[in-house]
């Protein structure tokens, strides 16, 4: 799970779509939802409700 997790901050990181409020905002709910046994299956609706920018790099790294 870290692992994805990681995965997914390294890309938000990466994005010039994502603002950077967006993604100050995508890192603190990453953290929160880090040790939830669900959160692979929250995260891509949840961070999607920040931005929908997101989408696209989840379906990149296979979380969609």
């Amino acid at each position: 799970m870290q692992k994805k997790i990681e995965k997914i901050k390294d890309a938000v990181k990466k994005s010039s779509t994502i603002s950077e409020d967006e993604k100050n905002l995508m890192y603190q709910r990453l953290e929160e939802w880090r040790h939830e046994d669900d959160a692979m299956r929250i995260i891509p609706e949840k961070l999607a409700e920040i931005s929908m920018s997101i989408r696209p790099i989840l379906k990149e790294l296979g979380f969609l």
